[in-house]
């Protein structure tokens, strides 16, 4: 039995294959941590992911952004525990790269479990790939789901 899984989620129109899989797994796993991180060019940082009055006004692409966001965690988890799961939303500002571990180690999970985007040789050298570098950052078990 696995205690709990770090389920890092960006886009909900692609976690069906997550999904799919955790159905799967229902009976081998405790509890799920469904992360999602949104990166620091749309987090403010003197108020993190929650916006004043004026802000909303200043940084419109920011708070949709954040509500994407909170739509999607608030989707996957959903559908996780109508899965049977006990599973928990955790919303989370920063670069993906440093935030799963952090919180790997808080909710001391067994296991990370993220989806894999197939990129091209050019979006690679253009876009660093997160799940690369996890897998040498963590040491913890990460499974990896492609899309």
């Amino acid at each position: 039995m696995i205690g709990k899984v770090l389920l890092a989620v960006d886009n909900f129109e692609h976690s069906g294959n997550a999904l799919q899989f955790m159905q799967r797994m229902q009976s081998c796993i405790s509890g799920i941590i469904v992360l999602t991180v949104v990166d620091n060019a749309f987090a403010l940082s003197h108020s993190g992911l929650r916006f004043d009055s004026d802000e909303s006004d200043e940084y419109p692409a920011a708070q949709h952004e954040v509500a994407l966001a909170q739509k999607q965690l608030g989707q996957v988890t959903r559908a996780l525990n109508q899965m049977g799961f006990r599973a928990q939303g955790l919303l989370a500002s920063g670069a993906p790269i440093d935030v799963i571990p952090e919180q790997m180690v808080l909710f001391n999970c067994d296991l990370l479990i993220i989806s894999h985007r197939h990129l091209s040789s050019l979006g690679r050298w253009l876009n660093t790939s997160v799940t690369r570098g996890l897998l040498d950052e963590i040491g913890q078990p990460v499974l990896v789901i492609p899309r």
